[in-house]
């Protein structure tokens, strides 16, 4: 397993590759305004990435506005990990949750996602933000409930907890806040999900459901490892019916929740280590809004 944590220097090259993506999601949140399109926001990540020397993506822009933020009337995921992935209706690889010619208004709430891949190197992140959004009590009462998730996550980590008690405590907090697990509906139902150094740069790239061929070979290849090794490699998705630790590596943690018509979230990496975890950065746009806010309450 130890072959799976990153160098220092390739985790220099991973926070250099969360913080471009944090960047594009920032330089977006500014463009936005009243009529534009989901398609049109998401292909604004992804041209403010290229522009900067991106050629590659692990995937590439999502963008949702209002009620598809928390994935509203989508189906949830049913059977096993690799019929979700084919199911055309899931989460990520199927159609529902691909960018929309839905408009943006007003005060709704925004979710931005997307996976540059810099050298080899794959970042996966989603940032919640609004038109408007600093007007809205609820919307701002949702962003700060992601706070102490960040937290528990951490600290059940370096305890040793097992994936699917992490993900259940997690569940039964965003319960008690009133609000509903989003991240259910996602692949495999999945809080996390590995990132890391991806295969195939040299070969062709193309887009799959948002997704390239490059992550795809990247998480089914820790999938197959872990089915043929069980004893010795983790599955490459975290969730509620994982009874292990989690293993050493990176992990792209995104808790997301919902209440009525809008949903928030936060997606970034967590570093795993043989005896500790820790957050690969400290200074995001999330955690800076959670202290701002904490300083100055509204």
């Amino acid at each position: 397993m130890s072959n799976l944590v990153p160098t220092h220097a390739d985790l220099a090259d991973f926070k250099a590759a969360q913080r471009l993506a944090y960047d594009a999601v920032a330089a977006v949140e500014a463009q936005l305004s009243e009529g534009i399109t989901e398609k049109q926001a998401a292909a604004a990540l992804e041209d403010w990435l290229r522009g900067r020397g991106v050629t590659r993506f692990f995937h590439y822009g999502f963008a949702w506005f209002g009620e598809r933020t928390r994935f509203k009337d989508f189906a949830k995921p049913e059977g096993g990990l690799v019929n979700q992935f084919a199911n055309p209706k899931m989460a990520h690889f199927g159609k529902q949750f691909l960018p929309t010619d839905r408009p943006l208004r007003r005060g709704e709430a925004v979710i931005l996602d997307v996976g540059p891949i810099v050298g080899g190197t794959a970042a996966d992140i989603g940032y919640s933000c609004s038109l408007g959004g600093s007007e809205n009590e609820e919307f701002h009462n949702a962003r700060m409930a992601l706070q102490p998730y960040r937290e528990l996550v951490l600290r059940l980590v370096r305890a040793g907890a097992g994936q699917g008690r992490i993900y259940k405590q997690l569940d039964e907090l965003i319960h008690d806040q009133g609000y509903e697990n989003i991240h259910s509906y996602y692949p495999g139902s999945v809080l996390a999900h590995r990132v890391g150094k991806v295969p195939g740069l040299r070969l062709p790239t193309f887009r799959y459901k948002g997704f390239s061929p490059q992550a795809i070979a990247f998480l089914s290849g820790h999938l197959l490892e872990s089915k043929l090794r069980p004893d010795a490699h983790q599955a490459p998705i975290w969730n509620e019916e994982g009874d292990s630790p989690c293993e050493p590596g990176l992990w792209a943690v995104e808790p997301h929740i919902g209440n009525g018509s809008f949903g928030v979230k936060w997606e970034e990496m967590l570093v795993v280590t043989e005896d500790t975890a820790y957050w690969l950065d400290d200074d995001l746009p999330h955690v800076r809004y959670w202290q701002q806010h904490e300083r100055s309450p509204r």
